[in-house]
């Protein structure tokens, strides 16, 4: 069963020092109250009308950059024709307009799709009226931007607390890039790193360098125990930072040496985990290197300290490729490639040759 922790401060782990609608469709337009007047802007297509529908849970990890048309399919079947809501901190609608045809073309419409871009993360948590539109949905996304958007927006919140209910209560929820980012428990916030992009270098030289911060039970779901994510992954080289922060996770305490997990997913790549935790990965068509990446730690970093480059071994990899399967309470998967790191004196070992695998069996 999931064990519900208390939020954290944040700071705790940081250094010292589309298609036409009908014409019974409402166009995807802002709502009348102004981002003057109001802590955001939403924008709905469908119905203004609230319908309550019965849900099934599950939830989406997708990578970034082109979304994955499978996973949106999958949580639209899971909506059952009610309110599907994304929610950002930086962008447009152009969501609406593709999720609500999307359900269309599938034969499982849904009666609305709403776009809520944050416009003051300070107060937009408290909203009444942001808060009544998270309890009426009944699927929520989180879209790409700046994770440390997300953060400040729900820590601490009556957002974030009717935000987990929803979840508990068996809607679809998922999120992309930094959408993804904040759905383990254990999240690299970028609230330190601020514009700068902490690459893997700069992370395995000094697991302590002040670009890297966390925020830790954030979000609550059935199966994102001991987990940190991360996203754009082969793309970006992200494996070093990866492996860092699970470093992290055990030596600040958060994770015993044989506890912390990661789930890092490329770009155009989708996991969708069920409630049992059994999952499964879907891509985009055309997609480049689409994979994902399960991690498990096997004991503690030898070496995880600020100022030294990071030393941390026997660190267990399955990687998963389009239809491979993996189940999250058990740890084990099927279609994919198992491999060991290493990581000595900040530079990474692979048993295969290859820092991400390789290709698939």
């Amino acid at each position: 069963m999931k064990k519900i922790k208390s939020n954290k401060r944040i700071g705790k782990r940081v250094l010292a020092c589309a298609v036409l609608a009908t014409s019974l469709i409402l166009p995807s337009l802002p709502a009348s109250t102004s981002a003057a007047s109001s802590p955001y802007t939403l924008y709905t297509v469908g119905s203004s009308t609230d319908k309550t529908a019965s849900t099934t849970f599950g939830q989406v990890y997708m990578g970034g950059s082109t979304d994955v048309d499978e996973a949106f399919k999958w949580m639209i079947q899971k909506a059952n024709g009610g309110d599907f809501l994304v929610i950002r901190a930086t962008g447009t609608d152009a969501y609406n307009q593709y999720i609500f045809d999307l359900a269309k073309s599938i034969g499982k419409p849904l009666n609305s799709v709403s776009t809520i871009v944050v416009n003051d993360l300070a107060s937009a948590g408290s909203n009444s009226s942001l808060i009544d539109k998270i309890n009426k949905a009944e699927g929520i996304f989180f879209a790409g931007g700046n994770q440390a958007d997300y953060v400040d927006f729900l820590k601490g919140s009556s957002a974030l607390t009717a935000l987990n209910n929803r979840i508990a209560q068996g809607i679809p929820f998922g999120g992309t890039s930094a959408g993804t980012m904040i759905q383990g428990d254990h999240i690299y916030d970028s609230i330190s790193a601020g514009s700068t992009t902490l690459d893997s270098p700069t992370a395995l030289r000094n697991p302590y360098s002040s670009l890297i911060s966390f925020t830790d039970y954030l979000v609550q779901t059935p199966n994102n125990n001991n987990i940190q994510t991360d996203t754009h992954f082969e793309q970006r080289d992200r494996m070093g930072r990866f492996l860092t922060f699970l470093a992290r996770d055990i030596q600040d305490g958060e994770e015993t040496g044989t506890s912390a997990k990661g789930i890092a997913v490329n770009e155009q790549s989708a996991l969708l985990v069920e409630k049992d935790g059994s999952a499964k990965v879907v891509t985009q068509p055309g997609a480049t290197n689409a994979a994902v990446y399960m991690a498990k730690t096997n004991q503690a970093p030898t070496t995880c300290v600020s100022g030294t480059p990071l030393t941390f071994n026997n660190i267990s990899v399955y990687k998963l490729f389009n239809g491979s399967t993996f189940n999250l309470s058990t740890w084990t998967g099927a279609g994919g490639l198992s491999y060991t790191l290493n990581v000595n004196n900040g530079v990474i070992n692979s048993s295969t040759g290859n820092v991400y695998g390789g290709n698939q069996p």
